[in-house]
């Protein structure tokens, strides 16, 4: 589905120049399990570098039809493609460490027929405001890879839209009137141009400098290539600290240690032993997520869930 590595910038037009913001399109799909495994890097990028990054969507419309990928994972397993997808979804989850309850994914894997209709989702989201579609992309994802939601249906995206603050009825039309659907067409033109056909793919862009990196990469490979693109951006500077950290999950609401480490630039241990003071303090508590964990800031009932007070990233 996607290169498990990029371990260097691909193509590079020029080294860009000061005193402009790099501007990162981030092509990618709701449904690509490699792009869930981004998202620490692009934390840190919004956590950090959000005076001089900017980072966009493209979606790029991973499988039009399902059908031919089973296909594909019948002959590879005997007829039990479920198997495939399971081995598929264990391995890309020990691989980027972002956790995935595979097993609740594995209730709704024969729902899947497309990713399309989630791309246009998003568009829809998008529609509202273009600051609108990382919010509801990442509680798309927080969805389907954490609860387990059958989120490729129309019932489910609605909702999401209505979680994160969207006008659902807003939503909901722009699914109706074709507006999304040629929101997304025009991505996928996009990509054609480009040249773009795996997910994630990044375009770095800065004045007339361009540089390209393809498939998932873990976040400090990432951070390396963008500050090689850009060498006079600077993280803003942000202390390993119990104090930082609750900043962080009051920001975004719910994190993986992997992004809480990554946006601290410490180690997954390191971040842990943060996360486990303010667990044993009652500021947060944990979720376990596969062979992962989640943490969050203590919410009632009623309240809406993660991202609804966030921007997208880089605006």
């Amino acid at each position: 589905m996607a290169p498990a590595v990029a371990s260097a910038v691909e193509s590079v037009s020029a080294v860009a120049g000061p005193s402009e913001r790099v501007h990162v399109l981030w092509y990618t799909d709701p449904i690509n399990v490699w792009c869930w495994g981004c998202e620490p890097a692009i934390r840190r990028v919004d956590a950090r570098y959000a005076d001089d990054v900017r980072v966009d969507l493209v979606m790029g419309g991973l499988f039009e039809d399902f059908g031919p990928i089973i296909e594909y994972w019948s002959r590879m397993s005997g007829g039990r493609w479920q198997d495939s997808v399971l081995a598929f979804l264990n391995s890309v989850a020990a691989h980027h460490r972002m956790p995935l309850d595979v097993p609740k994914m594995m209730t709704s894997v024969e729902d899947l027929k497309s990713t399309w209709p989630s791309c246009i989702a998003v568009k829809a989201a998008g529609l509202q405001g273009a600051a609108r579609e990382y919010p509801y992309l990442r509680r798309f994802r927080e969805a389907m890879y954490i609860e387990g939601r059958t989120t490729t249906r129309r019932d489910e995206q609605i909702e999401l839209a209505r979680e994160i603050g969207l006008d659902a009825a807003a939503f909901e039309r722009a699914l109706d009137d074709g507006s999304a659907e040629a929101a997304f067409q025009k991505d996928l033109e996009h990509c054609r141009t480009k040249s773009v056909t795996g997910f994630p793919t990044f375009e770095l862009v800065r004045g007339s400098a361009t540089a390209r990196l393809e498939g998932w990469q873990p976040w400090d490979a990432f951070e390396e290539a963008l500050r090689e693109f850009a060498p006079d951006i600077l993280p803003r500077r942000m202390d390993a600290t119990v104090a930082s950290v609750l900043g962080v999950l009051r920001r975004y609401d719910r994190c993986a240690t992997l992004e809480v480490a990554a946006i601290l630039g410490v180690t997954d241990d390191e971040a842990e032993l943060l996360l486990e003071e303010l667990e044993a303090r009652g500021s947060i508590v944990r979720r376990e997520v596969g062979t992962g964990l989640f943490w969050e800031v203590p919410r009632p009932a009623t309240a809406r869930l993660p991202t609804e007070r966030g921007d997208a990233p880089g605006t």
